[in-house]
């Protein structure tokens, strides 16, 4: 089973079907979806959790898919280069809030930022292609 997941997770589907899944939750009008009012919600800045774990998702997906295609030299290079891009477009996101009735938030912005830079520092330590998983190798 676990091969499996593996198996599947090194595609590029699950990432682009996530990042596709956030572009609709981000840009859908605020009239049409509302949150119910429940206790959890009231936590004071939950939203920004939320935005930093979505898109701390998302380039760990892409990590996934990268570790598979890319050497261990150049896995480093193109997971910065996915946050980076994750980053704007969480940022493009924001811009596209405006256009259907959300409301902007720059703070978003970081923690969207916050989110795919801790995908980042998670992927350099733990999905890294060639690193040593513990066992052995003398």
């Amino acid at each position: 089973m676990k091969q499996l997941a593996q198996k599947y997770f090194s595609t590029k589907w699950p990432a682009l079907i996530w990042s596709a899944i956030v572009f609709v939750l981000l840009a859908m009008p605020s009239r049409s979806f509302q949150f119910p009012n429940e206790r959890l919600f009231v936590i004071p800045h939950f939203d920004k959790f939320v935005h930093a774990a979505v898109f701390l998702v998302i380039v760990i997906l892409w990590a996934f898919y990268f570790a598979t295609k890319t050497s261990t030299v150049k896995f480093s290079s193109v997971i910065l280069i996915t946050a980076v891009l994750v980053t704007v477009y969480g940022m493009a996101l924001e811009y596209v809030q405006l256009f259907v009735g959300r409301d902007f938030d720059v703070w978003d912005m970081v923690a969207d930022g916050t989110g795919a830079t801790l995908g980042w520092l998670y992927n350099i330590k733990k999905i890294s292609p060639g690193r040593n998983r513990g066992r052995n190798q003398n």
